[in-house]
């Protein structure tokens, strides 16, 4: 379904039915179709957008500042304000999402994410980010996924087959053009870094990571520790947690929400 905010339209995918709503945000060349299957774990209604250069989406430029003028007119219209998980560079969306509208999230479910980077180093890595997006140019989508599922931090190879195969024609489905807009206006070069205002945010937030994936594993360690917490560590499962098991990710927002409900 389609929203139109101040800065183009959001397109916004729904998954399941019954329930208050899940918003679900996506990570780097994929969209809000990849939430389909942590729909059916949870057996409620989730609302996955599209986020800027992926998908059906159409807001430009798609920049950091425009995703959080776009997602925040459309959850204002919620009735309550939804748990919000993030994947990845979703991730990094939901909690620039929440630092701004603390009064619109319920709570934060951070899976394979970070916390950004600190100025010298977001420097550092918008000269990366370029590259990288002139690549997706120069090179076309399809060849562009294969390359970016060869990375040992993305790869997909622990999923079954069918499901993997799945989740390449669904990255397949976004333009080169959008892809490198994206990486440009909303890699981690162009994310505020959020260390401390994630430690003071005053809503429950759970971070995730595969046990595999042992950067992302110190990454989530590192944000929860300020907050007295601990992360929660997905047995066996690599970066892309929520397709590896969506039942780890579905188990915990249930909890999150009851545990909400009951403070």
């Amino acid at each position: 379904m389609e929203f139109p905010t101040s800065v183009g339209r959001l397109w916004v995918r729904e998954h399941g039915a019954g329930g208050d709503p899940l918003v679900a945000l996506h990570g780097f060349t994929l969209h809000g179709g990849m939430f389909a299957t942590l729909a059916a774990k949870l057996g409620t209604r989730v609302l996955a957008p599209d986020l800027p250069g992926h998908g059906k989406t159409a807001i430009v430029p798609e920049t950091t500042a425009n995703t959080i003028v776009a997602l925040t007119e459309w959850v204002a219209g919620f009735d309550a304000p939804p748990v919000v998980v993030g994947y990845s560079m979703g991730g990094r969306i939901a909690h620039q999402l929440a630092i701004a509208n603390p009064r619109l999230v319920r709570g934060l479910v951070l899976v394979s994410t970070s916390p950004g980077l600190p100025n010298g180093e977001r420097r550092l890595r918008s000269q990366t980010d370029a590259a990288l997006a002139g690549r997706i140019e120069a090179i076309g989508v399809e060849r562009f996924v294969d390359e970016w599922l060869g990375n040992p931090i993305t790869a997909t190879d622990a999923l079954p087959v069918l499901v993997r195969d799945a989740d390449r024609s669904l990255r397949l489905e976004n333009r080169a053009a959008g892809l490198a807009a994206s990486l440009r206006g909303m890699g981690q070069a162009s994310v505020a870094y959020a260390g401390e205002a994630l430690a003071v945010l005053p809503v429950p937030i759970v971070f995730v990571a595969g046990e595999r994936d042992t950067k992302y594993c110190d990454l989530a360690e590192a944000m929860a520790e300020p907050r007295g917490e601990r992360p929660v560590i997905v047995p066996g499962a690599g970066h892309n947690v929520i397709l590896e098991n969506p039942a780890a990710i579905a188990t915990i927002v249930r909890g999150l929400r009851v545990s909400r409900r009951s403070g």
